[in-house]
Parts: structure tokens; C-alpha cells; sequence
């Protein structure tokens, strides 16, 4: 990737907690205020920005703790950044108070951005009672206060205010109302950024994710996002699909050759809002005729016959890596690369692995 999708896309490995003394609160006329406002500008597009935007929120609202959470329609929460907040709790969090989560299934049921206190949804349902009976004394919760911003497809970020003791106020309340409209409006120029910078490198044409056919995915393998142009060009070519598949495990950047496309996908890092963990895939049309004995569809089928750890051993494979290589890079034994050399020349019906660079490299592009 270019070098400002790098910066973008530094890697978070685990949830983010910063424990630093919460500030007293400022009026929206304060100095303070204001001077956060345009660091939140400043952040557009990197990965800073909702960090940024939480602590916007949370200099006029007397809190004791924040969240950062990932809500989908579709897949578990996934927790992004926290700040005063123990790690035993954010892990009990994963472990089970993500399922008892009230905001979560408000948010899978309406998917609607806006403000949203706990005190208004602790009883809508038996797994909010539960929330409030198991996790929130755990977590030393007494109220929460969210701010929920659309991403794309069924995907939200949730901010959260938290409290200790007493529930946050009907003033309280109406000032985040207040300064929503505002937040929700630099969130969705953070997201233009983000789609604006979003390039692979390559030797391919610099192009956006608006015209070239797109499809994005969360960690869980789920769509967050495809544009008109990739769907148009799954429903013509059966081919793609398949492929896009068996390369949704690799670790690292691959290209693949399609009959009339080159398909490309990379994984994204973290703490990338439209799909954290997730992976990106682009394609771009072939510009060299295919051979006439080459099939794709067959060998599509075999990349889904392989495991992705053997897709990882394929890939540097055609990329010229020796045995030495390809263990230093994916920290495991040279007899677990020669092993799984041989389960991937049975399912490819090939005997060396100059049999098996020859029948791939009409699909690898670099090879």
C-alpha cells in the first residue's frame, strides 16, 4: 500500500487502553472546547481520529471511563480502544458480557446512528436485564451514555461515556445530543479520507474504491461493503467468487489471474474503522489474453481445496521462496513446509514443485 495507507493502517493488535486521569468537564464555549475541535479536524483519516472524536465528547460530560466498540449487524462487538478500564474487564467483556451487550442488539435491530443512554434500553429485553445484573457491577458500570456512527454496510463504531456512581443527567444527555450532529459530520469526512486514500500498490493504476469493483469484509469473513461494479462483475463471471474465497486467509498481499481479471486482496490492520481485522478485495481487468489450456475454474477449485495455511505456502511458493524462507516468514518448521508441500501437490495433481509453479503461474502475476 501507498505510504499514507501505511500510516492509516498501523497495527493495533489489541484493544487500546490509555488509563490517564479523566479532565474536568468545559463548556462548549471554552477555550479547552475548541481547541480539541480542531485537533479532531487535524486527525481526519488517520487512525488517531476516533480517539480524538471520545475525547472531544468527553470534555463536556463528567465521566469516569470510555469505550471504543465496533458493532455489526452480523458478527460479534469488537472492542477498539479503552480508556480507564481495566484489562480484566475489557476481557470479561469479550468473554461474556459481549453477548448480554444492550447496545449491541438495539443496534442489530434498527441500525440507527444517534445517542443512546443505558438507563433507556436496561429493560427492553432479557439479555439488557442480564447486562445489568452481571456486567455492569462487574465492570463498576452504573450508567452508560453511546454515541453510535454508521460505517459502511451493517457495521457502527460506538463511542461510550461511563459512569461510577448516579446516572448521567437529562442535561447531560442533551448536550451529546447537541454536539452529534457535529461529530457525526467529521466521522463521515474521516470515512471519505479513508476511501480517498485507500490504493494498492503494485504497478496498479492509482484508482478509488468507488470505481474500481470493491468488495470489503470483517474478520469474520462477513461483507461490509461491495460496490455496483463488483457485484455486476460477480453475476458474469462464476470464477470470481470461488477465488475470492479461497484467498479470504492469507496473510499478506496476493494477486490472482483470473480468465479476463486480475483479482487482488490485502488484509487490513486492526484499528482500520470500516472492518478492523478484515481484508479488501479489488479487480482489475486483465490486460494479456489467457492461454487457451488454462482453466480457471479448475484451479479455483483447488485453492478452495487447500487449507489456509497451505494457501500461505502456495503463495510464497510462487513467489520464489525456499523452504528456509517460507519457515523464518511464517514461524514454523521446515518439515511442516515440506509436509504441507506434499498435501498441496496431491490436491494440485502434481508431483515437484516445478510442476506446481508451472501450473500456477498463469494466476501469479510476480511468479
Amino acid at each position: 500500500m501507498g505510504a499514507d495507507s501505511a500510516d492509516l493502517l498501523r497495527q493495533v493488535s489489541s484493544p487500546v487502553s490509555d488509563d490517564a486521569q479523566i479532565s474536568e468537564t468545559v463548556r462548549l464555549t471554552d477555550a479547552a472546547w475548541f481547541t480539541q475541535l480542531g485537533e479532531v479536524a487535524a486527525s481526519i483519516g488517520s487512525d488517531s481520529f476516533h480517539r480524538k472524536l471520545l475525547r472531544l465528547a468527553g470534555l463536556c460530560i463528567r465521566h469516569d471511563s470510555s469505550w471504543i466498540i465496533r458493532y455489526s449487524r452480523v458478527a460479534p462487538p469488537d472492542v477498539l480502544y479503552t480508556s480507564g478500564v481495566p484489562a480484566e474487564i475489557v476481557a470479561f467483556y469479550d468473554e461474556k458480557g459481549q453477548y448480554l451487550d444492550p447496545f449491541s442488539a438495539r443496534w442489530r435491530r434498527t441500525g440507527r446512528p444517534g445517542v443512546l443512554t443505558l438507563s433507556e434500553i436496561a429493560n427492553e429485553s432479557p439479555e439488557s436485564i442480564l447486562y445489568t445484573e452481571i456486567f455492569t457491577p462487574a465492570a463498576n458500570i452504573s450508567d452508560e451514555i453511546g454515541m453510535f456512527f454508521s460505517t459502511v454496510g451493517h457495521c457502527c463504531f460506538g463511542l461510550f461515556l461511563e459512569r461510577e456512581q448516579g446516572r448521567f443527567s437529562k442535561a447531560d444527555i442533551e448536550r451529546v445530543k447537541l454536539i452529534f450532529p457535529a461529530l457525526e459530520g467529521y466521522h463521515r469526512s474521516h470515512l471519505g479520507q479513508l476511501f480517498n486514500h485507500l490504493r494498492y500498490t503494485g504497478g496498479a493504476e492509482s484508482g478509488g474504491l468507488v470505481s474500481r469493483p470493491t468488495l470489503i469484509r470483517d474478520r469474520h469473513g462477513m461483507e461490509v461493503f461491495s460496490n455496483a461494479s463488483w457485484r455486476e462483475a460477480v453475476a458474469t463471471d462464476a470464477s470470481i467468487l470461488p477465488l475470492t474465497e479461497a484467498l479470504g486467509g492469507l496473510e499478506e498481499l496476493t494477486t490472482l489471474q483470473g480468465e479476463a481479471f486480475v483479482l487482488k486482496t490485502e488484509p487490513f490492520d486492526r484499528n482500520f474503522p470500516l472492518a478492523p481485522g478484515g481484508r479488501i478485495f479489488t479487480l482489475e481487468p486483465r490486460t494479456a489474453a489467457p492461454e487457451d489450456s488454462v482453466d480457471h475454474r479448475a484451479a479455483a477449485a483447488i485453492l478452495q481445496a487447500l487449507t489456509p495455511r497451505e494457501r500461505d505456502i502456495l503463495t510464497l511458493t510462487m513467489k520464489g521462496q525456499a523452504t528456509g524462507q517460507i519457515a523464518q516468514a511464517l514461524a514454523i518448521s521446515k518439515g511442516t513446509i515440506k509436509n504441507c508441500k506434499l498435501r498441496i501437490y496431491r490436491k494440485a495433481e502434481v508431483s515437484s514443485e516445478r510442476d506446481l509453479v508451472k501450473k500456477f503461474s498463469p494466476f501469479f502475476p510476480s511468479a
